[in-house]
């Protein structure tokens, strides 16, 4: 447990001095990741499964580094902006392909996509998501649970597709029991952070076509969704 624990306080050590966290006066010759949010797709399907072309990609600082899950958290919790966290999750990815990985590359790309409103990340995010439903369906992971009213942060076990689901269609426009006008999936749509995700169909019935075309149905009353 301590060695665990030491390997990873050195290779977090690592990553905050070539990612420019912390200035050690000299020069270095070390790949930096820009502190900007412009992500350079280094192949069609960088950070979707099966493709690991991330591996070959010298903008990527973890791709010397083992990211696995005794370092993956920390390292995450490390100089995380959009573009960092994208590199790390690809990375784990490529290393481990489970479909928590995957989610967590979308998440980074729909972050992106918000700061930046790139058509090429809009389009990269949606195919990040659809990967979870199409290799990683039963897959359950831990999230937050926004609906648990607690001063402390409560997380509950949940399949991923559903959240896939939320952050596919959107948040739409609706009317409460009494005619008047709701906004729905805020909720869903906020990460920690007060970053509110943004959309990425223009609507949900363009949302809805797209996972009916690829053989799933989201039930937005019940949040969840389905093989169709």
């Amino acid at each position: 447990m301590f060695k665990n624990k030491l390997l990873a306080i050195i290779l977090i050590f690592f990553i905050l001095i070539i990612s420019g966290c912390i200035d050690d006066g000299e020069e270095s010759n070390e790949i930096v990741v820009p502190a900007d949010n412009y992500l350079n797709l280094y192949c069609e399907n960088v950070g979707i499964h099966p493709e690991k072309c991330v591996m070959d990609d010298e903008e990527n600082p973890y791709r010397f580094v083992s990211v696995n899950d005794d370092t993956k958290w920390d390292l995450s919790n490390a100089c995380a902006s959009a573009k960092a966290s994208f590199y790390l999750w690809a990375t784990a990815l490529a290393s481990t392909s489970v479909g928590e990985h995957q989610y967590y590359v979308a998440e980074s790309l729909h972050k992106l996509y918000t700061l930046e409103k790139n058509e090429n990340i809009r389009k990269q995010t949606i195919k990040a998501y659809r990967a979870v439903l199409d290799h990683f369906f039963e897959t359950k992971m831990y999230i937050e649970a926004w609906w648990i009213e607690d001063e402390d942060l409560a997380y509950a076990e949940g399949f991923i597709r559903h959240m896939v689901g939320k952050r596919l269609f959107g948040i739409w426009e609706g009317k409460d029991n009494e005619g008047n006008p709701q906004t729905y999936n805020i909720k869903g749509m906020t990460l920690g952070s007060g970053m509110i995700l943004d959309n990425l169909f223009e609507n949900e019935f363009q949302a809805q076509a797209a996972m009916n075309e690829w053989g799933y149905v989201y039930q937005k009353y019940s949040e969840e969704l389905f093989i169709d």
